[in-house]
């Protein structure tokens, strides 16, 4: 058995197929069927991220509600034994902000779980609390900036969520295209 060099060949001689490929009629159509995304097809991708974005950020607005409203139904007990005689009145507007924050931040986890869903007219719906909630995050950096002494960690988070809010209601409410 003799064993005989043989010529070299090339990477890849030929293709399989002498036809052209055919491409897809737009992108849309081919990145819809080339990548695999967890995005709902109705939504796209950055309206699917915002989505979840105010998702989150409802449920954490129901956590930090319901401690103001812990906060508030306690504050008596924050004194001791000998508190003052107006303190019932102390607890009054965390109270009311408390069951504000628990509400929104309900209403911005339905709307937006109403959105994944694809139920008619919640995406006009979350995208207008998501702007009432960008709008409610900006007052409140302004009042923690100028009330002495400025939490500035309190400041930047509220910065953040205004930006996370608005640009969640400018996704939202854009015309489907």
């Amino acid at each position: 058995m003799s064993l005989e060099p043989q010529p070299p060949s090339a990477y890849n001689p030929s293709p399989m197929t002498s036809q052209r490929p055919i491409r897809a009629a737009s992108v849309a159509v081919s990145r819809r069927r080339g990548a695999h995304s967890l995005a709902p097809e109705h939504l796209g991708e950055a309206t699917a991220a915002a989505t979840l974005a105010v998702i989150v950020g409802g449920v954490a607005l129901v956590i930090t509600g319901v401690g103001v409203i812990a906060l508030a139904l306690t504050i008596g007990a924050r004194f001791g034994g000998d508190p003052p005689p107006d303190v019932a009145s102390y607890g009054v507007l965390p109270l009311i902000g408390g069951i504000g924050a628990v509400l929104l931040g309900g209403a911005l986890t339905g709307g937006g779980l109403a959105v994944i869903g694809d139920v008619r007219g919640a995406r006009m719906f979350t995208g207008i609390l998501s702007a009432f909630a960008a709008a409610m995050s900006a007052v409140g950096t302004v009042l923690v900036s100028i009330n002495p002494p400025a939490d500035t960690v309190l400041g930047i988070a509220l910065t953040v969520a205004t930006m996370v809010y608005g640009i969640a209601a400018l996704l939202l409410l854009r015309p489907h295209r």
